[in-house]
């Protein structure tokens, strides 16, 4: 096998892709981001724009999105790629997909994503199960929106009750550059998702310096997440589980992860329980290939990458453990 293989996941937060050359080993010619994408929700003109900013010289593409849940989903999909890329060997699915693809590949197991929303897939053969993604107005608990607007929430609770001086308060609006709460309320009444998510670096540094409040609202993400995780190995009965952690609370905030982690611990005491060695896109091209090619699609570390991929930014070492000040909102999120 020689070919060229693109993966495209899109989500919420963005549209993550990367073009590999799938030969003997696998490598990565190149990789990138696009606005987020959903195919219920973004018009397939728009769709169809953004892919055709992609390389379009594949003989595999995996494209992967929000919002195609359905067979006939997953039918306009491949309909709207095979027109950007005619010669190609397409496969299309969920984000859920890729996200499971990127955490486990083949292997049973639970991956479970923490991003702007959160989500728990769990697979045992060929039963797959699902906890969690439905969207930022009625579910996502656990997310960087849902950790925000809990936020948001909260202190303005506290500045009813007390009146008091809040340092929470005063690192949000110091962040949104904002002057007091009447400014606050009007920029939270036309934000958008992730202008709300990308509150979220506020709230980890708030709990790393032990504000027991804040740390309260990670504790309760962290639980759901827990308890959808604990529901999901059950129904498809793995009670030693293994569990792949996706999505920048998890990447990034140590805090979380180690808040997950003992939440879980109390439910499924046996479960094994990691970062993801790749992210979604590298998990879309994977799915691409899988059909005829079951090949280890991880994503390089910055030692085993190409010298002009070594400073790129999903090269470099995993963030979790650095200092919160050091990352941006958006990587937080992402």
């Amino acid at each position: 096998m020689d070919e060229r293989v693109l993966g495209v996941e899109g989500g919420g937060t963005k549209t993550a892709w990367v073009l590999l050359h799938a030969g003997e080993t696998v490598q990565v010619l190149e990789q990138g981001k696009l606005p987020p994408s959903n195919l219920r929700l973004t018009p397939p003109d728009r769709l169809r724009a953004m892919f055709s900013e992609l390389p379009r010289d594949v003989d595999r593409a995996g494209v992967f999105l929000a919002g195609c849940v359905t067979d006939s989903d997953r039918r306009d999909l491949n309909t709207l790629c095979a027109a950007v890329w005619p010669r190609g060997r397409i496969v299309t699915g969920s984000d859920r997909d890729s996200g499971l693809g990127a955490a486990l590949q083949d292997r049973d197991g639970i991956a479970v994503n923490a991003g702007t929303g959160s989500s728990v897939t769990g697979r045992r053969g060929e039963r797959i199960e699902r906890a969690g993604g439905w969207g930022h107005i009625l579910g996502d608990i656990g997310g960087g929106y849902d950790l925000s607007l809990q936020a948001l929430r909260l202190i303005l609770r506290e500045h009813d009750v007390h009146r008091g001086e809040d340092e929470l308060a005063a690192e949000i609006l110091r962040a949104l550059s904002l002057n007091n709460f009447d400014e606050l309320v009007r920029w939270a009444q036309v934000a958008e998702k992730m202008d709300i998510a990308t509150l979220a670096p506020v709230i980890f540094a708030a709990a790393e310096a032990g504000n027991p409040r804040v740390r309260e609202l990670l504790q309760t993400g962290a639980n759901v997440l827990a308890q959808y995780t604990a529901a999901v190995a059950d129904r498809v009965g793995l009670q030693r589980a293994e569990v792949r952690l996706l999505g920048g609370l998890f990447r990034c905030c140590a805090i979380y992860q180690a808040a997950f982690r003992a939440e879980l611990r109390t439910m499924l005491a046996d479960a094994d329980v990691a970062l993801a060695e790749s992210t979604p896109e590298f998990g879309a091209a994977w799915l691409a290939l899988r059909d005829e090619q079951r090949t280890a699609v991880v994503q390089p570390t910055a030692a085993a990458a190409a010298p002009e991929l070594a400073s790129a930014e999903t090269e470099q070492t995993n963030p979790r453990s650095a200092r919160l000040d050091q990352l941006s909102a958006r990587e937080l999120v992402e």
